[in-house]
């Protein structure tokens, strides 16, 4: 095949929704029950329930998950024009995880649906937060969004801290297992709800790539280009911050994931923003949905956090791409 044809980013969106389509399919049929092809169409075989009521949820839930943070940290790195902009850097994830914590440690979290609810609320405090931090004479600066981020984190690490030491034992276990990153309860409400916030940012990202894609060199020359560089830094950063708490909120902290897939696109495919984000959507819900697989069929039945088998995933390649750089 000819090189160029290759690296197509057309040719490269197809190849990636064929793998995303192969590892869901493969996905739904492994884990400590194994399901057969005719359990799709018997609707009296316990195969059945298995797949439609806990596998296809799970699935579905982490391929969102996996393209909302794919997404926003292609929007964020490409905001920052930093490479290691992502959004546990920025604190959104340290914010929904401080909420999780704080609701814990105040005897919350065996309410139905509440760590959830509070989580989002955390991150969207943290976003508020970090904008407002950052801010200086009337604009984001960049540099000072990156520092906001890491101060705070290092603030919500402290409370995280606190609030564990607090809680319960029960709570705790039910705390640490939300916070290590986890696909086990999902439920069809938790699809509808990330799928919600990941369709309308997804929206508003496409709508402005065109003036995103100017950020590639630098945000003078956007302005000289008729981009209006503060309000659209502002839509950006708000409909990738908000997509991003709600991923957290339904499946606690999963990292390397919008870190690793942006770099992994660049590496292959051209880094017009306009092509970079369907690319890092598409690649980033493969990712996460071959790795929920693997987390629930090492040591099935019991289960691995699926951020520990992101970064097992993602610290060795990220690593020989950061060396290839040098």
């Amino acid at each position: 095949m000819n090189r160029r044809v290759a690296r197509s980013p057309w040719t490269g969106l197809l190849f990636l929704l064929g793998t995303l389509l192969v590892v869901s399919l493969i996905s739904i049929r492994v884990g400590a029950v194994r399901t057969k092809g005719s359990d799709f169409v018997s609707p009296n075989s316990p195969g059945h329930s298995i797949i439609y009521d806990i596998r296809l949820p799970r699935v579905i839930l982490a391929g969102l998950v996996g393209a909302t943070l794919a997404m926003a940290g292609a929007t964020f790195q490409t905001l920052l024009r930093n490479p290691l902009a992502d959004p546990f850097i920025l604190g959104v994830s340290g914010g929904a995880a401080c909420g999780a914590a704080v609701c814990t440690a105040m005897g919350l979290g065996r309410v139905p649906g509440i760590i959830p609810l509070v989580a989002f609320a955390g991150a969207c405090l943290a976003v508020f937060a970090v904008f407002v931090l950052a801010r200086r004479h009337g604009r984001v600066d960049a540099i000072r969004l990156i520092l906001a981020g890491l101060v705070l984190n290092s603030f919500f690490s402290a409370l995280i801290l606190l609030s564990l030491s607090l809680s319960n034992t029960p709570d705790l276990t039910a705390a640490l297992r939300w916070m290590m990153g986890s696909f086990f309860s999902a439920t069809w409400r938790d699809v509808l709800v990330i799928a919600g916030m990941f369709v309308v940012s997804l929206a508003i990202l496409v709508f402005i790539a065109g003036d995103l894609r100017m950020f590639a060199f630098g945000e003078e020359d956007a302005k000289s280009r008729g981009v209006k560089v503060e309000r659209i830094k502002l839509i950006a950063f708000l409909a990738a911050s908000l997509a991003t708490g709600a991923a957290v909120a339904v499946s606690g902290i999963i990292g390397f994931v919008g870190l690793l897939i942006p770099h992994a696109v660049r590496a292959v495919w051209r880094q017009d923003f306009r092509t970079l984000l369907p690319l890092s959507v598409v690649a980033g819900a493969a990712l996460l949905v071959s790795a929920d697989a693997l987390s629930r069929t090492v040591i099935a039945p019991q289960e691995l956090p699926v951020s520990a088998i992101t970064a097992l995933l993602g610290v060795p390649f990220f690593l020989v791409m950061l060396r290839r750089s040098l």
